[in-house]
């Protein structure tokens, strides 16, 4: 198929969109965790970090109907044009629960969207999963190396879930040091809430190499 190539280019595209600037929001929670630092400008750092965030999760999402849209073109295994439409679909209502979730942070009018994102989520950490497992076990036509990719994704959607409850407690740790000042006890649970969102930031970046290696070498 003529249109093959710039689809593989897409792909490729949204790995390098989604690693690197999520490289940036994470140097950006170093500086914000440094309470050497002015309260102003911690607080335009992770402002600044969460405004990235935007890239990579909206990338994230993105990746699963490319990848099975490359799939479906390289036949491996069999996907009908009814299968990806419905991809298609539903892929476009989580981007726009992501978006929607982002741009109304803060408000009542996101959490019908923060609903919305974690059930695809849920669905995708358990339907690859299952699916990459049946695969790997033979119950399902689907190539290990793929199935491999399926599980990852899983993987990371289930790591992102921990991600952010991880980082829940520090956005209120951090406005109570804004508003109170900054205590000794607050600025350490604010480390320690930054700390758990790393281990699972670096989950993530774990898998998404993993699914990358898998999705070049297919061993």
């Amino acid at each position: 198929m003529a249109w093959l190539p710039l689809l593989v280019y897409v792909h490729i595209l949204l790995m390098v969109f989604w690693i690197g600037t999520d490289v940036g929001v994470y140097l950006a929670g170093l500086r914000f965790m440094n309470p050497a630092l002015p309260l102003e400008h911690r607080t335009a750092v992770i402002n600044l970090g969460m405004v990235i965030d935007r890239i990579p999760r909206v990338c994230f999402v993105a990746m699963l109907p490319v990848g099975l849209q490359l799939q479906a073109a390289n036949g491996e295994p069999a996907l009908t044009a009814t299968v990806m439409t419905v991809a298609w679909g539903l892929s476009a209502v989580w981007i726009v629960a992501v978006i929607a979730g982002m741009r109304l942070a803060g408000t009542s009018q996101a959490r019908p969207w923060h609903r919305i994102e974690r059930f695809f989520q849920l669905a995708c950490l358990i339907g690859l999963t299952v699916a990459g497992i049946g695969g790997l076990s033979a119950h399902w036509a689907i190539p290990a190396w793929l199935s491999g990719k399926l599980i990852a994704y899983g993987a990371i959607c289930g790591f992102v879930i921990l991600l952010e409850r991880a980082f829940a407690p520090v956005i209120g740790t951090f406005a109570a040091i804004t508003s109170d000042g900054s205590t000794a006890e607050r600025e350490a649970s604010l480390r320690d809430g930054m700390r758990w969102t790393y281990v699972w930031v670096l989950a993530i970046y774990l898998a998404v190499l993993v699914s990358g290696y898998l999705g070049t070498v297919k061993p």
